[in-house]
């Protein structure tokens, strides 16, 4: 899906300019600007502002699920 709500998991690719790099991370939309939140509290965040954005591509939506072994 192209397309996440704040603070879910999103695949998304960075256009480096050379490249595309694809990454897992908490989507945050404010106004013009995105920031890309890392679940490790010691990766600092990725921000794009404005113009900015144009180089992430939102892939698709992480979802997972937990179940217990029996």
């Amino acid at each position: 899906q192209p397309e996440v709500e704040n603070g879910q998991i999103a695949a998304v690719q960075i256009d480096d300019g050379s490249c595309y790099n694809a990454t897992l991370k908490r989507f945050y939309r404010s106004g013009d600007t995105v920031t890309l939140m890392a679940e490790n509290p010691s990766v600092a965040p990725i921000v794009f502002a404005r113009d900015e954005i144009n180089r992430i591509h939102i892939a698709g939506r992480a979802v997972y699920c937990l179940s217990k072994i029996k």
